[in-house]
């Protein structure tokens, strides 16, 4: 039997591309390793609204950036998500938990505090459940006439004029099936991606990064309202210590650093947990599970459709694409995967489409997040203190690469040593317009 269109990788992505395939008609097969739905790794659960980015909140100007964006229509059971950026029919009901996450918040050492936001109403995103999200869109993409095999594992692609091999292995053995075209989802470190040829010319970037994730009971947060809080502390651990909640209704905290360093992170949690000065909060927390993942800090992929093949996701990405993303990349992969099969050139489509969908792509941005060097990094915990308090004196706001461009003469003034350490080479002089 020959498919219209074969997807590996039922995440997200996967599962958003499954669905709007099927949908549009396609016989679609989908083929995941792991059991449908389920995730063994650390994997984000953030659900952020707005445009904001990562690392700089200011919108960049030298790429026409379309993003997703996200509101939800939130009901008592039964949840509305809404992509903005995409057709009107790219809405997803939800009915896993759906947890409000407020102020991102920057903590020092002696507990001296600056937020993203102005008000400590303002919701950030949601914390949502991703395995319930990725179950509920497979059982939409199979009640829309999708195949779903999981427990099989794609171990090659041979992409031709006539169209694709995809052979594949599970407990029933090995088997090739064929397909007019595929898209390949199944996330960081793919060896598909590099089988296809993908990753020819791309460099290895800044390397690889490892994660240590902690979920926890009985926390005593330390806001009285969720939020992402991030705290630094440099004399324990040269990266940032994150926690937030976690569903259903516990917390987690990670921390991340070089593959190349040989820290062991797990140890750096339990030290901040035990002995750092945040370590009352949780006295009495328990830990539910650990968790763990790799992820790579390589350039994007830039033509990620060829022939009759489209790498979707983290495959394709600068680190990650977050969720939003990957359901915006699934959707619009499958829509051009079906122009594609009318006749129409879909690979440009969708190549357009991923140019313009994150900030990765744009040199001013790259350059901005790069500008300012990492405070537990730089800093000692007295400078730490003396950087976050400065700031919260001023009722300053933002993410810590854009309050210290655009506040840089008065740090500089103010606190010069600290200055140096941060910006220790000149930003382009439009990059810190932009920001203020």
């Amino acid at each position: 039997m020959q498919y219209d269109l074969i997807i590996v990788g039922g995440g997200p992505g996967g599962a958003m591309a499954a669905r709007c395939a099927a949908r549009d008609g396609m016989n679609v097969l989908l083929v995941e390793r792991m059991k449908a739905g389920k995730i063994n790794r650390f994997c984000s659960r953030d659900l952020r609204l707005g445009a904001g980015g990562f690392s700089s909140d200011t919108i960049p100007t030298d790429v026409k950036l379309k993003r997703v964006t996200v509101t939800i229509e939130v009901g008592s059971h039964h949840h509305r998500i809404h992509l903005h950026g995409l057709p009107p029919d790219a809405i997803i009901d939800y009915r896993g938990e759906l947890n409000p996450v407020f102020n991102e918040t920057l903590v020092s050492p002696s507990g001296r505090a600056f937020s993203r936001d102005p008000s400590d109403r303002d919701i950030e995103g949601f914390v949502v459940d991703k395995e319930q999200l990725m179950i509920g869109l497979l059982a939409e993409a199979h009640a829309a006439g999708c195949v779903i095999r999981d427990g099989t594992r794609c171990v090659s692609i041979d992409d031709s004029a006539d169209g694709v091999q995809v052979r594949v292995t599970s407990d029933a053995g090995d088997e090739v099936l064929s397909a007019r075209r595929a898209i390949v989802a199944d996330g960081s470190f793919s060896t598909l991606v590099d089988q296809l040829g993908f990753n020819e010319g791309r460099s290895p970037g800044r390397g690889r990064i490892k994660f240590m994730n902690l979920v926890l009971d009985r926390v005593k947060f330390p806001f009285p309202e969720f939020r992402r809080v991030r705290f630094c502390l440099p004399s324990l651990h040269n990266g940032i210590v994150n926690m937030g909640p976690w569903p259903p209704g516990l917390f987690q905290i990670s921390t991340s650093a070089s593959v190349a360093n040989d820290v062991n992170l797990q140890s750096i949690l339990t030290t901040f947990t035990t002995n750092s000065p945040f370590s009352e909060l949780f006295a009495g927390a328990k830990v539910v599970a650990k968790q763990a993942c790799n992820m790579d800090l390589r350039p994007p992929i830039r033509e990620a459709a060829r022939g009759n093949v489209m790498c979707i996701g983290d495959n394709a990405a600068f680190a990650e694409v977050a969720i939003k993303g990957a359901i915006g990349c699934g959707y619009m992969a499958a829509k051009f995967s079906k122009e594609a099969l009318d006749g129409r050139d879909g690979n440009a489509a969708y190549n357009d489409y991923w140019q313009h969908a994150f900030n990765f792509f744009s040199p001013q941005y790259n350059r901005r997040a790069d500008g300012v060097k990492k405070i537990t990094e730089a800093l000692t915990d007295a400078e730490t203190d003396d950087l976050i308090g400065w700031v919260e004196d001023r009722g300053f706001t933002g993410l810590p690469n854009d309050v210290v461009l655009k506040h840089r003469e008065q740090l500089e003034q103010d606190l010069p040593a600290v200055c140096e350490k941060l910006l220790p080479r000149e930003i382009d002089r439009g990059d810190r317009q932009a920001v203020a």
